[in-house]
């Protein structure tokens, strides 16, 4: 029995370093038969990181910073330039804030109340919590959209349009994905 086990330790071994050489052989090629500029395999690297990331949101601490990144996202507030104007006012935290863009304007984030906002949206401190720990921005629709729809105790998501909603979509609101989120499931 002991010799069975001693010679299977032994195949092993040898199939484990012919796939090193074969390995080492298939570098050698690639080196020999082949010249790569070093900032095409840089670009190709950077690449295919990016693809695998692509949709990923990093951390942040509050809630502001997270919808600021959104709006700011090239593909999650994909359009935003093209809004006429928007205001939309938060309560999240214990603190109000509203995210606007005045006519040809940048976006801006402001804390205190405002006057005449197009929506209100109000998020519970657990739902703040798990909206942050969101880690791809389908994830955080598929919270939001769960409070929004199914409220718990003290998990909710309460959005209430101030202006008519055929209005909000005329200046663009249907065509951004996070103003879409945010606004377009109270219809």
């Amino acid at each position: 029995m002991s010799r069975f086990f001693r010679r299977k330790k032994g195949d092993e071994e040898e199939e484990g370093t012919a796939e090193a050489e074969s390995i080492e052989d298939a570098e050698d090629e690639t080196t020999e038969g082949e010249t790569v500029d070093a900032s095409d395999a840089e670009e190709t690297v950077t690449e295919e990181v990016a693809e695998g990331r692509g949709d990923t949101i990093p951390y942040h601490s509050e809630i502001q910073d997270r919808l600021m990144y959104m709006f700011n996202h090239p593909s999650i507030g994909a359009g935003i330039e093209g809004t006429d104007e928007f205001y939309i006012e938060f309560m999240a935290m214990g603190e109000r804030f509203w995210i606007g863009k005045a006519p040809l304007g940048s976006i801006q984030l402001k804390t205190g109340a405002m006057t005449d906002q197009d929506a209100h949206v109000r998020i519970a401190n657990d739902v703040v919590s798990d909206l942050l720990s969101a880690v791809t921005f389908s994830e955080f629709s598929k919270i939001y959209l769960q409070y929004y729809k199914s409220a718990e105790a003290g998990k909710f998501v309460k959005i209430e349009v101030r202006k008519p909603i055929t209005d909000l979509n005329r200046r663009g609101y249907a065509r951004v994905p996070i103003m879409k989120l945010l606004i377009g499931s109270a219809r």
